[in-house]
């Protein structure tokens, strides 16, 4: 695996890990090769990798540094630019005079497995990198693997096959269990833009997808703690589609009055939604796909049901006490918000309960209202069913050619912070 540096400065050399720093278009520093080493005392070969073209298996050249300092000193000769102590070296070694480097078998072990790995790298390695890179040994099952889809790519696109679902599954599983984002992250920091593109669209497809079944699944389920924790407290996004901007949930049970809105004793609105933008926030009141919307017919129309009228009054209700206990609640609050004419959200019911008459009684109703937006779940479901299909066919033409221009359409109309993730 390969990690670009931000500094030059190349470490030693470790069980698993190469670090290349490029001097030139033809050679680069590689990692030093500790060969012994005490408080006082130390022996290391610095390796040079060399793009000969000449004689490509000639690659690596070197030199051997030993060197010694004093006991309270922090660094050895070589890391002390202001070192007044005289470098020895071959051009040194005068008419009638020689030098030696023994090496026990320790160090000349150390020397030949080190070799073997920077020899091994300058092979892997198309041509040297510019600037410093990190170079992480991939265990040797592995290697194989990688080999073996390098020579052969269709064999990356075979595994993709219905019937290996299951040990792609494990895999994914397995190399996503790790302790820090930031490991993966830099595994995914040297991929190619369209690769990035296809990984992180079938993602959000895939979590879009199980949503959409969360609530297709669920139509007919009139708990309406498990919409509230289970769906919306879980799925936050989920509510993110009813806007038109990057919201985020402020608080939820929340409380609108009273001293402070986490404390006790005032009205309790189900969620307070907050643009991360403007910090303004937005009253949603949830009840359940079960509720009824339309009420009894009332001459050539309908009126609305006792649950619909409560909630719209509930939540217009809660917006008034908000603005007028805003600032006391503010002062008490340590998340800071604003609260600038907030919309007011009802989510309930289905249209599909409805025939054609009712919903244009509904229709009428819900677009006569003024800051009150009323949705049902079932819309919601369909928004979140839209997003997989638009995602699912930007996916599809974005792999030809011919359709770049409405590849790039599509990104600058749904921009990162409007997808769920």
């Amino acid at each position: 695996m390969k990690i670009k540096l931000t500094t030059n400065k190349v470490n030693e050399m470790t069980t698993d890990t190469i670090e290349v720093a490029s001097t030139s278009a033809v050679t680069a520093n590689a990692s030093p090769i500790v060969l012994n080493q005490t408080k006082t005392l130390r022996l290391r070969f610095i390796p040079q990798i060399i793009d000969n073209k000449n004689e490509p298996n000639k690659s690596v050249s070197g030199k051997l540094l030993y060197e010694r300092k004093q006991k309270n000193s922090d660094s050895f000769p070589s890391e002390d630019a202001n070192t007044k102590e005289e470098k020895i070296s071959r051009g040194s070694i005068k008419v009638g005079n020689w030098t030696e480097i023994a090496l026990d078998s320790s160090e000349t072990y150390a020397l030949f497995e080190g070799l073997k790995e920077i020899y091994k790298l300058s092979e892997d390695i198309d041509s040297i990198p510019y600037g410093a890179t990190k170079y992480t040994k991939i265990p040797y099952a592995l290697q194989n693997v990688v080999e073996q889809l390098k020579r052969d790519p269709s064999t990356a696109r075979m595994i993709m096959d219905e019937k290996y679902h299951d040990t792609i599954k494990s895999f994914l599983k397995l190399i996503t269990q790790t302790d820090s984002i930031e490991a993966l992250k830099k595994c995914l920091s040297d991929l190619q833009d369209e690769n990035i593109q296809h990984l992180t669209t079938s993602i959000s497809i895939e979590k879009l997808q199980r949503i959409s079944s969360l609530i297709k699944d669920n139509l007919n389920n009139h708990d309406e703690e498990f919409w509230q924790s289970t769906v919306f407290n879980e799925h936050q996004w989920v509510l993110a589609q009813i806007f038109a901007c990057p919201c985020t949930i402020l608080k939820g049970k929340a409380y609108v009055g009273g001293k402070g809105i986490n404390n006790s004793g005032g009205n309790i609105c189900d969620f307070i939604y907050q643009n991360r933008l403007s910090q303004n926030v937005a009253l949603i009141e949830i009840k359940t796909p079960c509720t009824s919307i339309i009420g009894d017919q009332y001459r050539n129309t309908y009126s609305f049901s006792y649950e619909l009228s409560g909630a719209v009054n509930q939540v217009i209700t809660y917006r008034d006490k908000l603005t007028k206990d805003y600032y006391s609640l503010c002062h008490s609050e340590t998340e800071k918000f604003e609260v600038l004419s907030p919309q007011c959200v009802v989510i309930i019911g289905k249209m599909s309960a409805m025939d054609n008459n009712q919903k244009a009684t509904f229709e009428n109703y819900r677009h006569s209202l003024s800051n009150v937006t009323i949705i049902t779940f079932d819309e919601l479901y369909e928004r979140i069913s839209d997003l997989i299909k638009i995602l699912s066919e930007d996916s599809s033409e974005c792999k030809n050619p011919e359709s770049s221009a409405l590849c790039t359409q599509t990104q600058d109309e749904y921009d990162d912070d409007e997808l769920p993730f």
